[in-house]
């Protein structure tokens, strides 16, 4: 028996993993990411929806923002005279509109296939500078600013995937192949370690895999009145 195609919205969660490339791969190494969705289907067809991303990564490879403060192995002295505790890590996210198509594999399943889409949005990262035990006057808050390197701009995020409604509407997923393309700029005044602006224009690219759960938001079906 077929299934009828859908119209309905819903609410989806995400998990994934991205590769670096372009100018971001000489910044950062492999990234996490987790996020929320929200997405519509049109009578079976036509997706649209829009999505919030978090990207974290432990492997930052521009590890040379301290030059100006550090020693020449790379530490930074304390107040007290001795090698404060700092951690860098990747800290950013990507806000998209998207719009696709559906393509079922079986006609009698019209709400389960192939999908193509394409989102625009923003892309922002920037090189998180964690220190446990602050005791650096040059790493306080304001100072971080200068070192962090916060970079955003314009992003295009096409995708290739296979989407999942089930006709008992329990098992609803998608897994998808995406890539970002951004056009970023470093938004800081100027970088502290070199005293000079960065204003160049940047291409970051991140390219994986992102496979989610989704919470359709199906209609309460009216209750039947009798009358006697």
């Amino acid at each position: 028996m077929a299934t009828p195609p859908l119209s309905i919205s819903s609410v989806q969660t995400h998990m994934g993993i991205l590769m670096s490339a372009g100018d971001l791969a000489v910044r950062f190494g492999t990234a996490g990411q987790v996020g929320l969705e929200f997405g519509r289907i049109i009578r079976g067809k036509w997706l649209m929806g829009g999505s919030c991303t978090h990207l974290f990564s432990n492997s930052v490879r521009e590890r040379d923002i301290f030059s100006n403060i550090a020693t020449e192995s790379g530490d930074v002295i304390t107040r007290d005279g001795v090698f404060e505790d700092y951690r860098l890590r990747m800290f950013g996210w990507l806000m998209s509109a998207r719009i696709g198509r559906l393509i079922p594999i079986n006609p009698k399943r019209p709400n389960r296939g192939l999908s193509i889409e394409m989102g625009v949005g923003v892309m922002q990262h920037k090189i998180k500078i964690e220190t446990p035990v602050l005791n650096s006057p040059q790493l306080s808050a304001e100072y971080k600013r200068g070192y962090d390197r916060l970079s955003n701009g314009l992003c295009l995020s096409p995708a290739v995937g296979y989407l999942h409604y089930a006709p008992n509407r329990r098992i609803n997923y998608f897994i998808r192949l995406e890539g970002h393309v951004a056009q970023t700029r470093n938004r800081r005044t100027v970088n502290y370690d070199t005293g000079l602006p960065d204003h160049r224009l940047r291409r970051d690219v991140l390219w994986g895999f992102r496979a989610g759960w989704i919470l359709p938001l199906y209609r309460r079906a009216e209750k039947e009145v009798n009358f006697f």
